[in-house]
């Protein structure tokens, strides 16, 4: 039962890094596939801004919300509560 409770916790939270990762690759345009070592700098720098916009920042701080309110739900109820 720990097991699983441990395993709702870490692919509600996995799942948010990945999902706002892959949205900052997009939103930066960088390359799935290809040669990305030409465009590694310049990506690299698109990247870097896109993490200092407040756009980016507010859907992750939602998300992040959400995953909190989450565990503590699981474990609530994983404790009794």
């Amino acid at each position: 039962m720990a097991a699983l409770i441990q395993l709702a916790i870490i692919g509600a939270w996995g799942g948010m890094l990945l999902l706002h990762a892959r949205r900052l690759f997009r939103l930066a345009t960088v390359p799935v596939t290809g040669d990305r070592r030409r465009y590694l700098r310049s990506k690299a720098e698109r990247m870097w801004w896109w993490l200092g916009r407040e756009e980016f920042w507010a859907r992750i701080q939602r998300d992040a919300v959400r995953c909190v309110e989450t565990t503590l739900v699981v474990l609530a109820i994983a404790t009794g509560f």
